[in-house]
């Protein structure tokens, strides 16, 4: 463990918190996701793949805060690839899942007046990219109207063993788009990697 894990460890604070809320942020997706699904007979069990998340001062191993977070990372994402994966094994089209995840983000909206600068931040408070000594998105460019980051890594690819990855950040991207259907700003990747955030 690193000294930044051994830090994060310590003690139960706002960062924790942070986290915590971007796992119940996945969590509410994939229940979205879930419950569409079992509506349109995509799935026959929508339970198997949804988690409700307790406050997280009374479920949280205070001994192993670092560790238990990241048990809760791999079990949401897991669950996500997993309904993902069976949704197509049926014959859906991934099309039919971004329309119900750009409808999830047009419900968790940045601020309306909200520049680049903060509508990436907002993307950084909501979704799931590790924990936070991952580090997973750089920052590459900044402009009064343009934002522009890359992920140095691909954290989410293990999850998606008979599937594909790519299909992670489609969707995550149709979210995105969501939240900015009402601003003046789009999102745009160049690859699974890199984007950037643009006034229209």
């Amino acid at each position: 463990m690193s000294k930044g894990d051994k830090d994060m460890s310590l003690f139960l604070g706002p960062i924790h918190y942070w986290l915590y809320n971007k796992i119940r942020n996945q969590e509410s997706f994939t229940s979205v996701i879930a419950a569409k699904a079992k509506e349109k007979k995509w799935i026959t069990d929508a339970d198997s793949y949804t988690k409700e998340l307790p406050d997280l001062e009374t479920a949280i191993d205070e001994s192993n805060i670092h560790g238990w977070l990241q048990e809760q990372i791999i079990d949401a994402e897991s669950r996500f690839a997993s309904l993902v994966i069976e949704i197509k094994k049926q014959g859906i089209n991934l099309e039919e899942l971004e329309s119900i995840a750009f409808d999830f983000g047009k419900e968790n909206l940045p601020d309306s007046k909200a520049d680049a600068t903060e509508i990436y931040r907002h993307f950084e408070d909501f979704f799931v990219n590790g924990m936070p000594c991952d580090h997973i998105n750089i920052v590459t460019d900044e402009s009064e109207n343009q934002l522009s980051w890359e992920m140095d890594q691909d954290i989410h690819g293990h999850y998606w063993t008979g599937g594909d990855v790519a299909d992670y950040y489609k969707l995550r991207k149709a979210v995105m788009d969501g939240m900015l259907s009402g601003l003046d700003y789009v999102v745009e990747a160049s690859d699974l990697y890199h984007y950037t955030i643009r006034r229209r």
